[in-house]
């Protein structure tokens, strides 16, 4: 498994806070940053491109190597960067760039062609395969470029501002193949983006860039409710909360579901203590809010004849069915409200049309006692 190791670390002059940390395999990271803020620059200390100002970098153990031949044999034992910087070969075929790549990494013609085609297939590139590089559109080329290391299915990949130019629909399948990688291979992925939006209802680990240098690291609950980090509030406000929950992703989000401005640093931090517990209201495809059962049961003391009457109209679990079959049936009635977990499994549906007039009210009744220990 895959682990980076940092320690004392810096990328600039005049930083006080050095940065020690370790990532382990499995996780999808971003480097988020604006252009010259330093995230770009993590990307190339990685990648034996750039040394840190001060402190060390490892991988798996061993320091990244600094000799020309050692780094490249280093880089084919399954480290690979996607970069404008390194663009398809111009004299060689979409496919023939595909293949070299593959037969380095020790693949046979054979196994190859059977990569290369199942892969493209699945984005209806197969007509580019005898295509120049400079024939592609814009787009094409960042898909095959993205194809030429995903095929690879290396350990570390470490990936520049390519996925910001795609449309929408490919940065989510992108998204989602990448953490994929992650999870089937324990590999790790780290990606520079400047608009975190497009990918953080993915995202394992966050490093977050100004002036050059880290300024703050942590898992996304970490840095939204310990560090109430203002940049990542404007960002989660912006996810679209339901396709998270879809792609099984929301819990990392601890405060996505409700307005994140107005809501108490209390209750943030009651949220995420709860958050393997928490409930999603979803009134069809709309998401509503939503409620942890540790801050029902401190609501139930103090206000207890509303929330009894929500909590009445709660069926009895039964249905194991996950949320993606109950949302594949439809919306639902205008006065039925599902309720799903954390991991997606749906619960049971409310129904009372009461219940959704004053829904809105009743949460902000709950979200605004304050936890007591």
């Amino acid at each position: 498994m895959s682990q980076i190791q940092i320690s004392n670390f810096a990328l600039a002059e005049k930083f006080k806070n050095l940065v020690d940390l370790t990532i382990g395999g499995g996780q999808l990271v971003a480097c988020y940053g604006d252009i010259g803020s330093g995230s770009e620059e993590m990307l190339k200390v990685l990648f034996g491109e750039k040394s840190p100002l001060q402190g060390k970098v490892r991988y798996n153990g061993e320091p990244i190597p600094q000799q020309a031949k050692a780094l490249e044999q280093w880089r084919h034992k399954g480290v690979m960067l996607i970069s404008w910087r390194l663009p398809l070969l111009e004299w060689l075929s979409v496919n023939d760039n595909l293949l070299f790549i593959l037969q380095v990494r020790g693949y046979s013609v054979r196994q190859a062609q059977e990569r290369i085609h199942q892969a493209l297939e699945e984005d209806q590139l197969l007509a580019s395969l005898d295509k120049q590089p400079q024939e592609l559109s814009h787009v094409q080329h960042i898909q095959l470029l993205l194809w030429r290391a995903f095929l690879c299915q290396p350990e570390l990949l470490l990936i520049e501002s390519l996925l910001n130019e795609l449309p929408k629909s490919l940065q989510e399948k992108w998204n989602t193949r990448l953490h994929q990688l992650c999870q089937t291979r324990q590999s790790i992925v780290m990606i520079h983006t400047t608009n975190l939006a497009t990918l953080c209802h993915q995202v394992d680990y966050l490093l977050l860039f100004e002036n050059g240098n880290c300024t703050s690291h942590g898992t996304p609950a970490k840095l939204l409710v310990e560090d109430n980090l203002p940049a990542l509030h404007t960002l989660v406000a912006n996810i679209n909360p339901l396709q998270a929950l879809t792609a099984g992703h929301l819990a990392k989000w601890p405060a996505l579901t409700l307005d994140i401005h107005t809501m108490p640093d209390s209750a943030l931090k009651a949220m995420q203590q709860a958050r393997s517990s928490y409930a999603y209201l979803l009134n069809g495809k709309k998401l509503m809010g939503g409620l942890s059962l540790y801050q029902v049961n401190r609501a139930l003391q103090q206000k207890s004849a509303t929330l009894n009457e929500f909590l009445d109209l709660l069926p009895t679990i039964t249905d194991d069915r996950p949320f993606s079959e109950v949302i594949a049936e439809g919306p639902a009635k205008q006065r039925d409200l599902a309720v799903i977990d954390a991991k997606g499994k749906y619960l049971g549906q409310l129904r009372h049309k009461q219940v959704l007039a004053s829904l809105q009210d009743l949460l902000n009744n709950v979200m605004s006692d304050t936890p007591q220990q």
